[in-house]
Formats: C-alpha cells, structure tokens, sequence
C-alpha cells in the first residue's frame, strides 16, 4: 500500500529555513506552517503547496513523498 506523506519540514531544514523566515518569505503564519508540516498531504491545499514550493524556491512535487506503508 503506498501513502503520499508532506515532505514541507524535511525539505525546509535541509534548506536551513526556519519556521520564522517561511513566515516571512510567505505570509503564512508559524503556528499553521507547522500544522501543514504535520498535516496529511490530502488536507493541504493546492494552492499553499504551490505558495510554499516557490518561498523554498522548489518544485511543488518536491513537498510530496510517496512512501510504502509497512502491512503488519
């Protein structure tokens, strides 16, 4: 079974961003920045994912990963 899974905050760290400079760079305060970071990727909208890929300065595809879900 394959999961889509928010990849906002990994990216964000490896780009040495802090929750206060997307802030800045997008307008979207902290608190719900972080709630997006933890959000399912089927909650965010399209048009924050696209908002947030470009403060990154990356493709939006690039907030998304597809992950194998481990069947116990």
């Amino acid at each position: 079974m394959l999961r889509i899974v928010v990849n906002i905050k990994e990216v964000r760290e490896e780009l040495n961003i802090s929750l206060r400079e997307l802030e800045r760079r997008t307008g979207i305060e902290r608190h719900y920045l972080a709630e997006l970071e933890k959000m399912p990727a089927d909650e965010i909208l399209l048009s924050e994912a696209v908002f947030i890929s470009q403060a990154l300065g990356i493709r939006v595809e690039d907030l998304f990963v597809i992950k194998k879900l481990e069947l116990i």
